[in-house]
């Protein structure tokens, strides 16, 4: 015999209820663990922050001992720095060179006084230079513009010697005088000093010549007389 639907309807009613039922008590558990959950997390929190006061409270109740720190007696209040006077820079030194050619000397002086002398040899010919290869020393004012390395140059005399390594010594003093070639230098015949030898230097011996050098830069002023 059929179920009417009524019948049907009051037994899917009750099987409504009793889906209601099972999902109302699943909420009702669920909502419980929800809930003690919430409450251990809630309880933790709580004894970590306990914890973490009682910490605190133990910092504060023993002081950390700092450092002693060393008192420094204080200075007295020193004198206002005097201003240095700049000093004015010494003027180097200015020395003038003369060489007499009838004296067959050289001379260092200083505010005309001499300082220092040398003997010298000079050009063979007496009398003012008139050209190139005359073999005479010219007279004059004159300029150191050059002091160079004279220590490797060679020369030939034209006296059937040659090539002669020295000749002019360490050093070579070059002049502006209007003629090239003409200066202070050493020798490689010192007896020749004190004579009229040179074909228009003025020679020196080699060691005096370094004596000379440090009374002589670019620029000093060499008068040259008869």
């Amino acid at each position: 015999m059929s179920k009417s639907y009524r019948d049907q309807f009051k037994e899917e009613s009750a099987r409504r209820r009793r889906r209601q039922q099972k999902q109302i008590a699943a909420v009702i558990i669920l909502i419980g663990v929800l809930v003690s959950g919430a409450l251990w997390y809630l309880d933790g929190l709580s004894k970590e922050r306990q914890a973490t006061q009682q910490t605190m409270q133990t910092q504060t109740a023993t002081p950390i001992e700092q450092p002693k720190q060393e008192v420094k007696p204080e200075k007295p209040a020193s004198e206002p720095a005097k201003e240095e006077q700049k000093q004015p820079a010494a003027a180097k030194t200015v020395y003038t060179i003369l060489i007499d050619k009838s004296d067959y000397k050289l001379y260092v002086l200083k505010d005309n006084e001499v300082v220092k002398q040398w003997g010298v040899a000079v050009g063979a010919k007496p009398g003012q230079k008139q050209r190139a290869g005359d073999m005479t020393t010219p007279t004059g004012n004159f300029e150191v513009d050059e002091i160079l390395d004279a220590s490797y140059w060679t020369h030939d005399f034209g006296d059937g010697k040659g090539e002669i390594k020295g000749a002019y010594g360490p050093k070579f003093i070059s002049l502006v005088t209007g003629w090239d070639g003409i200066g202070i230098h050493g020798t490689h015949a010192p007896e020749s000093i004190g004579t009229m030898a040179s074909e228009g230097c003025v020679r020196m011996r080699n060691d005096e010549l370094l004596e000379l050098l440090p009374y002589v830069q670019v620029g000093s002023k060499v008068t040259i007389r008869e």
